[in-house]
């Protein structure tokens, strides 16, 4: 019977690496703000889009469109966040920072640029560099076959 080691799969320790780096923002951003991981997520996607719908904000940070719901409620209540009503389409909201927010997105991209510092330690800038493009060649093959594997019905590409 073959075997397969995972734990030196690319895969996974993207995945590993990403998730590390998420415990770490989410428990820096708990500490220094305050704030839930979908809270400051929300924040920075709105700071990058103006007034999206709910639906594209729960895209953005992958979660499901209803769990972000009752996030975007709480934000609501305490000021960080303002729902209109789509001028173009009624059943839909848009949401928009508040002033409140907007002087949180400062400190929320500090602390991420704080903590790049500190994961980033002792990688030079041409392997970061190196590192975003082989992902990024990564990321466009496994769409590129997952496209193909659509297309054709099938299950190899």
């Amino acid at each position: 019977m073959r075997k397969l080691d995972l734990s030196e799969s690319i895969g996974t320790l993207v995945a590993l690496a990403a998730k590390s780096q998420e415990r770490l923002a989410e428990m820096e951003m708990k500490k220094q703000l305050g704030l839930t991981p979908a809270q400051w997520k929300v924040i920075l996607v709105l700071n990058l889009m103006n007034g999206p719908t709910q639906k594209e904000i729960a895209e953005k940070i992958n979660i499901d469109g209803s769990t972000l719901v009752p996030v975007i409620d709480k934000m609501e209540q305490s000021g960080l966040v303002e729902r209109r009503a789509d001028s173009k389409d009624r059943r839909n909201n848009r949401v928009y920072l508040t002033k409140k927010s907007e002087s949180t997105v400062d400190s929320i991209i500090e602390i991420i640029l704080q903590l790049r510092k500190v994961v980033y330690h002792g990688v030079s800038s041409d392997e970061i560099n190196t590192t975003r493009n082989v992902l990024k060649i990564l990321i466009k093959n496994s769409d590129d076959a997952s496209s193909l594997v659509k297309l054709n019905g099938s299950n190899k590409p």
